[in-house]
């Protein structure tokens, strides 16, 4: 009986969904600036709302900005590449994030002294997360893990 209600409920809401989009393309392919009438006083109090932007000067856009970027933290390019494992010729998709790296590329970022250990999530702070950016930039630029 439930189930009956919830079927003619879903052909119901199936065939509203189609109208719908089967009249929206009507109107937008006759008139697409007038399918839809916007009330008079409806559009007269939207043209009164005031758009609030904030009033900063360039001086105070730099001075934010330059608060909100860590010392530590370097512009680093971050992008995916293929890198190969020398050790077995495996070859693998490097992000930029470290939680998705393969764990042999974390352990050759120890091998090569770019990291002094393999960091686990909780361990990663903003001093740690530069660090990890920089090492994997130097990592996917070196010839030994190229393809």
């Amino acid at each position: 009986m439930i189930s009956d209600v919830f079927f003619v409920l879903t052909v119901i809401y199936v065939a509203y969904v189609v109208y719908i989009i089967t009249d929206t393309d009507k109107n937008s392919a006759t008139n697409a600036t007038a399918s839809r009438k916007v009330p008079p006083l409806i559009a007269a109090k939207k043209s009164q709302v005031p758009k609030l932007e904030p009033k900063t000067t360039t001086k105070a856009k730099k001075a934010t900005a330059q608060t909100h970027q860590p010392a530590a933290t370097a512009k680093v390019e971050l992008r995916t590449v293929m890198m190969k494992n020398p050790k077995t010729g495996e070859e693998a998709k490097i992000a930029s994030n470290y939680r998705m790296v393969k764990r042999w590329v974390k352990e050759a970022m120890v091998e090569e002294g770019l990291l002094p250990k393999i960091y686990k999530t909780n361990e990663m702070d903003e001093k740690a997360k530069a660090e990890v950016a920089k090492a994997l930039s130097i990592i996917k630029a070196m010839d030994k893990y190229k393809p």
